[in-house]
């Protein structure tokens, strides 16, 4: 959706502005990078605005319709961006960064990282605005669908995970050769054996794309926690976890966080089963290893509507599971009929079921049935990404560093220039 991909662009330079940023605070590198990607996040999230509020996308998640207000943000987009480009390339020759000396460094990989990332932005972004343009310019409306988003995503973002978990364990300013084929030989054969393990022992059928998630997801988490060993080994460890910045510990998580997202997202896409299937009561329906019984549709009434509510017993194994009941709701104001899925949660399954319409034979209705397994995971990473930046955010560095901004030390306290 278009939408969608206007708020996830500045999430991907943001991304890269965060690594970025590290690697600024660490080495004192990419100081004017680092600078111009605040302005490209900036600047996204204000086209993101611009596409949802103008009216210029058909899409059931724009927020308005308003052609004069897109004109304002339009301008104001104009401005913000000419003057701030304006700005960084009269002050840009001033600033001076650190060079990077060793490819073989986690400097080095943040650099390949910021690359991808502005490249998979860049591809997002034509195929988000390519169709306006087209259309702007009277050479016709065409659409750019999720064909072209995976064909041209999917090449980059695995490269993209498998850096991720290098920069784990790859050290500042230069690393070994040796060392890292050390390390990460035998993760990434551990990661391959399992990612070819568990789809075939847990799932229906073969498929490529789980095998390739389960392996990127789990070389993700253990690259992560091999980091955590690496920086903790030497002395007394306990101490040396207690003394590890919460920015560490935060970084580790949402690198653990982006491997379950990968698992979830590749066995949903590998196993997910819709079916659009005719019901009469007693009828069953079998998908993803769940028997469906339909047991008809009751009246019930609420507060504020009236609905028809489906009845249905799912069972695996000839035994009930869960029971479902989908509604077709309408409100006695609004007066517009509303469905109410059925869901089913669990953190390897989801199961959905929603209420169509009455066939002609007065007994049978229209359902949809959906089996999702590890939908759940995608949301899962999703938190603990967010988590991992909460936590990175309240790293005691940054609140001591605020401390002495707002409170500069007095004269009596502070060094004369001779000392």
């Amino acid at each position: 959706d278009p939408v969608e991909n206007a708020s996830f662009m500045p999430w991907l330079v943001g991304t890269a502005l965060v690594h970025s940023l590290a690697a600024t605070e660490k080495r004192g590198v990419f100081k004017a990078w680092t600078v111009l990607l605040a302005l490209f996040a900036f600047s996204l999230s204000l086209l993101g605005t611009f596409l949802v509020r103008s009216g210029v996308l058909t899409s059931v998640h724009a927020f308005a319709n308003d052609p004069a207000r897109g004109v304002f943000i339009l301008i104001f987009l104009s401005l913000v961006v000419g003057l701030s480009l304006g700005l960084y390339a009269w002050r840009a020759p001033s600033v001076r960064s650190t060079l990077v000396t060793s490819p073989i460094s986690r400097e080095s990989l943040i650099l390949i990282n910021n690359i991808l990332l502005m490249v998979t932005t860049a591809t997002i972004l034509l195929g988000t605005l390519y169709p306006l343009v087209m259309d702007a310019l009277g050479l016709g409306k065409i659409s750019v669908g999720a064909p072209y988003f995976n064909s041209v995503f999917v090449p980059l973002t695995v490269p993209l995970v498998l850096l991720l978990g290098t920069a784990s364990v790859i050290r500042w300013k230069q690393d070994k050769l040796k060392r890292l084929l050390w390390i990460l030989t035998p993760i990434l054969l551990i990661s391959f054996v399992i990612g070819v393990l568990w789809p075939v022992f847990n799932m229906p059928h073969y498929s490529s794309v789980a095998i390739l998630g389960v392996t990127l997801g789990v070389w993700t988490f253990a690259t992560a926690v091999v980091g955590v060993w690496s920086r903790t080994s030497g002395g007394n460890r306990w101490r040396r976890l207690r003394n590890t910045p919460s920015s560490f510990y935060g970084m580790t998580l949402a690198h653990i966080g982006v491997g379950v997202f990968a698992i979830g997202i590749s066995l949903t896409s590998a196993f997910s089963v819709e079916k659009q299937v005719r019901m009469a009561p007693g009828d069953h329906q079998l998908i993803g290893g769940y028997d469906f019984r339909f047991d008809g549709v009751i009246d019930v009434r609420g507060a504020n509507y009236v609905a028809q509510r489906g009845l249905i017993t799912v069972l695996k194994d000839g035994l009930p599971v869960s029971r479902l009941e989908p509604e077709k709701r309408t409100y006695q104001i609004q007066k517009n009929p509303m469905t109410e899925a059925g869901i089913e949660a669990g953190l390897m399954r989801d199961l959905y079921v929603s209420l169509g319409e009455p066939l002609d034979d007065g007994r049978s209705w229209g359902l949809r049935l959906y089996f999702k397994p590890f939908i759940r995971w995608i949301w899962l990473g999703a938190l603990l990404i967010a988590f991992g930046g909460l936590i990175a955010a309240f790293d005691r560095r940054y609140r001591s560093q605020s401390g002495i901004r707002n409170h500069p030390p007095s004269a009596a306290t502070t060094p004369s220039v001779g000392i």
